[in-house]
């Protein structure tokens, strides 16, 4: 496969329509459907679905289309390494996140560092654990920022200082939010919502698990979510409570949603991580060494 190929590939995934990606890549349209042809055939298998007006991805084409989404991104980001001189600090940094208030040491790092070095670029992609080790693993992100991630030591790694409590969301005419702090077998009258990387079983694990209890055995587990912006919704709607991080989620005013820390307290530390071993770009070492200073 060339890396011409794939961004062909790339863009008619994006457009839709062959006519239209062979528009944005100053190609004829047969010479764009040659290519696409070929393409199939050296991987033996279709890629696109031919409609009456338009192309979509089959199940091997998204496959694809997410490998040279990868692949693209790597070299296109090796080519900026090498391309850009060292005295002059410029070029892609890219960060994938979970959801985290612990975030906003590293987007105070990055507010410092883009003052002194305009011409640097933050990307972020915010995803769960697996998803971001995923991308730091095939070098499409620089940096992954991780909440109490059990492997964290099969990385380089900075641990950040804050820390994420958790605590429960809930609607704001729930009985708890008559308390301060909400304790385990405060839970156990309506349904919950666990993070799916601390549910396993159906039933709660890791710091969940521990801080639950005996507890656990009595609770209604209605599902899980990865991240919270549709869980809320659900919340919202009177579906469930949900068990989350402090300040992910707008709550009081007219949100409708309330949110009380748990007590005992449960906590998870934030790393951020590196491949070890693999050099950093000219930027994003840079990065890091700011970053580390904001941490000291």
């Amino acid at each position: 496969m060339e890396l011409r190929t794939l961004r062909y590939f790339l863009t008619v995934c994006q457009e839709g329509t062959m006519s239209r990606a062979a528009d944005v890549l100053h190609v004829t349209q047969p010479a764009l459907s040659r290519q696409i042809a070929a393409l199939e055939r050296e991987l033996g298998t279709p890629l696109l679905e031919r409609h009456a007006r338009s192309v979509t991805p089959t199940e091997r084409g998204l496959y694809l289309r997410r490998r040279a989404e990868e692949i693209v991104g790597l070299a296109d980001q090796t080519t900026a390494d090498f391309t850009q001189p060292d005295e002059i600090v410029a070029g892609d940094i890219h960060i994938g996140a979970g959801e985290s208030e612990g975030i906003s040491v590293v987007a105070r790092a990055a507010r410092a560092f883009r003052a002194r070095y305009p011409g640097v670029r933050f990307h972020l992609h915010s995803g769960t654990a697996i998803d971001l080790i995923e991308r730091l693993e095939h070098g499409v992100d620089d940096f992954a920022v991780l909440m109490s991630y059990t492997d964290i030591d099969r990385y380089d790694h900075l641990r950040l200082h804050p820390t994420d409590a958790w605590g429960v969301l809930m609607c704001d005419d729930d009985p708890l939010c008559a308390q301060e702090t909400v304790g385990p077998a405060d839970l156990c009258d309506l349904p919950i919502l666990l993070p799916e990387r601390f549910c396993r079983d159906n039933a709660p694990a890791g710091i969940l698990g521990t801080w639950f209890g005996e507890n656990a055995a009595e609770l209604d587990i209605a599902g899980t979510f990865n991240l919270n912006y549709n869980a809320a919704v659900f919340v919202r709607e009177g579906m469930c409570r949900l068990i989350s991080h402090e300040g992910i989620t707008a709550t009081g005013g007219d949100t409708g949603l309330a949110f009380r820390l748990l007590y005992p307290p449960a906590t998870s530390v934030i790393d951020v991580a590196w491949k070890r071993g693999v050099a950093l770009p000219h930027a994003a070492r840079l990065f890091l060494h700011e970053l580390k200073g904001s941490c000291a």
